[in-house]
């Protein structure tokens, strides 16, 4: 998605792409359902700007409903991988596995703006397709290896017990910013002086 401003110049009037401009500012946005597209380009330049300056924060803005496992797992590994800090902040929602990139963030630098909602649930799986009973079984497998590696992330985050977040997260549960703040998943609600 291309959202054109337009700038002054020596040559007049010019058009910028606000995206592009924030990301050169180290400001990356996750928004919608996080596709193969969307993952690759959020992946490819946290690896970019990780080689411009490792120091310097990177801030990646999150409201998505969720997506592909596989796609979010890129991500999160990508800012794991990376040595600049990442701070990741919820505008609007984290639901789904897009919570993962909410809890990616660097210990202290996990947000929610006071009116976003972040829901967490166990892992929902399509199978597509016919498989015979042995693929069947790979795929269910995988699945839960998957749902597991999830709530790690979330008990990490948390700093609570793996078995006590698969308890708790056993059906979706819809936080405000306050109640991820008061479990642990973020470490700051972000309020607003107006």
């Amino acid at each position: 998605m291309n959202t054109i401003i337009y700038e002054d110049s020596e040559q007049g009037e010019v058009p910028v792409d606000v995206y592009q401009k924030l990301s050169d500012s180290r400001i990356l946005f996750v928004t919608g359902i996080i596709t193969d597209d969307l993952a690759s380009d959020i992946a490819a330049t946290l690896l970019l700007k990780d080689q411009e300056d490792s120091t310097e924060q990177i801030t990646l803005f999150i409201n998505s409903p969720g997506g592909d496992i596989r796609n979010v797992f890129m991500i999160y590994d990508m800012i794991q991988m990376i040595e600049a800090p990442v701070e990741t902040v919820c505008i609007g929602e984290a639901s789904g596995v897009a919570a993962i990139l909410l809890a990616a963030g660097a210990p202290g630098s996990r947000l929610a703006t006071k009116n976003s909602i972040i829901a967490i649930g166990q892992l929902e799986q399509h199978f597509q397709g016919q498989a015979d009973m042995v693929d069947a079984k790979k795929y269910l497998d995988l699945f839960v290896e998957d749902n597991l590696r999830m709530m790690k992330i979330f008990a990490d985050a948390s700093g609570k017990p793996v078995k006590q977040v698969m308890e708790d997260f056993d059906r979706t549960v819809f936080m405000t910013a306050s109640r991820a703040f008061k479990y642990g998943l973020i470490s700051k609600v972000v309020t607003f002086n107006k």
